[in-house]
């Protein structure tokens, strides 16, 4: 691949795109065989009927109609890099080319699903440096492996060469940390401890609810066939079952396997990560890009005194499946230090950094919600009994409705109790610290620098008590975007506005 060459995606990328109607249609059409199952074990195959051939047909027709217009996106759709930004150029007729400035580039990262493994290709990943876009990766491009780093080295080049006031001709050389040890690197036993603590006991619990109820369905369906329905109807509930059994399974061990081999790595300004098992990815994160550290605490991490850290930035981790950007996996606090300060020695210090727990006032303060939300939830309770009553000749439907009712009233002091132990303030140096949550933890720590913009708030009842809360906003996709400030008093919020305006 020449330098300053129009090149193409890998032709791959077409069925990476028409993947999903791939599976589509074999659905399709096991859907079409489960509906005949009944006629097809009774008569013969010529039960499926003229209607099933011509969906099967027509979606077939659809898919081809959908390949050859992916192919023709793809042969007329070019890449290049010129001097001061990466060009996209699309079709003939109704050409539409998209620039993209270089120096507007945040992060140049790499990733390889199982496929692109097999094929021998990679995926580079362009974000820039804007808010309206921070939710979704700008630019995907598909290349040969060898080609992808050589995108990614030229354009880094560039972008440091931009900074610097240099010619990019004169930086031309090896990607930084290329053939070097990494700071960070996981075992086998880190990736099993981040794997247990990173279990929800959410999934776990759905996951034996869904066995259980699937092993009575089978028991009584054998017993009765009649209970479930048809043969069809029977392999349907159970491959539903399957699926939701296999989704929370899924959640459970997905940590498991999804960092295998983690490695971290601190050079000059820059963090470099990788790791991955049925998909490899690979990041180059500038350090002044990151907006804030998070440190995390699951519900089973919180009971074994673990923490992991995230960190928050324009780009990275804006993805459906790459919302949590890790920095460090679960691990004791010593070790976390420790890595912080390897890999991102300037945030290492708010991990010691106390925090204020919210005042007594905010009892008062959530005495109106409160209200609110028992008012809603006791009509509720009324208007479900009240349809019921109609549908119904017996009265069995009371005590699920008052328990459940029971288990909501009830539920709410809990959890507003495990806010009032979680939720606090931290105000030090150049930090703003916020920790929240209930089962499990979460602490944020930004620059003030960093913050976009505040607002504080205060109900009737927070006013007469003094105190307020907030949000602040950060440079960051939509789940990172903004974070609340729990209740505080005093003047914090003028210690956040000023640290705004000096750092």
């Amino acid at each position: 691949m020449e330098h300053k060459r129009r090149f193409r995606n890998h032709i791959s990328i077409i069925l990476e795109q028409t993947g999903a109607a791939l599976a589509g249609l074999f659905i399709l059409a096991a859907t079409a065989v489960f509906q005949s199952l009944d006629e097809i074990t009774s008569e013969d195959i010529s039960a499926l009927t003229d209607r099933s051939l011509l969906i099967l047909l027509s979606v077939t027709a659809l898919l081809l109609f959908s390949v050859l217009s992916q192919v023709f996106v793809w042969s007329k759709t070019y890449i290049s890099i010129e001097e001061n930004a990466v060009v996209i150029e699309k079709g003939s007729i109704n050409k539409k080319k998209n620039t993209i400035g270089i120096r507007n580039i945040s992060n140049i990262n790499l990733e390889q699903n199982l496929l692109e493994m097999l094929l021998g290709t990679c995926k580079v990943k362009l974000d820039t440096n804007s808010l309206s876009t921070a939710d979704s990766t700008d630019v995907k491009i598909v290349l040969k492996k060898a080609d992808a780093l050589w995108f990614q080295q030229t354009v880094t080049e560039k972008l440091e060469a931009g900074r610097a006031g240099m010619d990019a001709v004169a930086v031309h050389g090896e990607n930084p940390g290329e053939g070097e040890t990494y700071d960070v690197r996981a075992d086998i036993g880190d990736i099993i401890s981040h794997g247990v603590f990173s279990i929800s006991v959410v999934s776990v619990a759905l996951f034996l609810l869904v066995i259980v109820g699937t092993v009575f369905s089978v028991k009584e369906f054998l017993d009765d066939p009649g209970v479930i329905g048809t043969i069809a109807g029977g392999t349907a509930a159970v491959v539903i079952a399957v699926l939701i059994a296999g989704s929370a399974l899924w959640d459970t061990v997905k940590d498991f396997v999804k960092y295998y081999d983690f490695r971290a790595k601190r050079r000059d300004d820059k963090i470099y990560i990788k790791y991955g098992f049925l998909k490899k990815v690979e990041y180059t994160i500038p350090v002044d890009k990151i907006q804030a550290l998070k440190l995390r605490q699951s519900f089973v991490a919180r009971i074994g005194g673990r923490y992991m850290a995230e960190i928050v930035n324009v780009g990275m981790g804006d993805d459906q499946e790459e919302r949590h950007s890790f920095l460090v996996l679960y691990c004791t606090p010593e070790k976390l230090k420790e890595r912080l300060l390897l890999l991102l020695p300037e945030y290492a210090r708010t991990v010691d950094q106390p925090v204020e727990r919210i005042p007594y006032g905010a009892w008062a303060a959530w005495s109106l919600p409160a209200a609110v939300y028992l008012a809603v939830v006791l009509c509720c309770s009324y208007l479900c009994s009240f349809i019921l009553d109609g549908q119904m000749s017996s009265d069995a439907y009371r005590l699920p409705v008052l328990l459940v009712t029971a288990a909501f009233i009830l539920g709410m002091p809990v959890v507003l109790l495990l806010v009032y132990r979680t939720a606090g303030v931290g105000m030090g140096g150049h930090f703003l610290k916020i920790t929240r949550g209930y089962f499990g933890k979460e602490i944020i720590s930004v620059k003030y620098g960093k913050i976009q913009y505040v607002e504080f708030k205060q109900n009737l009842i927070a006013k007469a008590w003094g105190i307020k809360k907030g949000e602040i906003h950060l440079l960051a996709a939509s789940d990172n975007a903004c974070h609340s400030i729990p209740y505080f008093t005093g003047n914090k919020e003028e210690i956040i506005k000023r640290g705004m305006l000096i750092f």
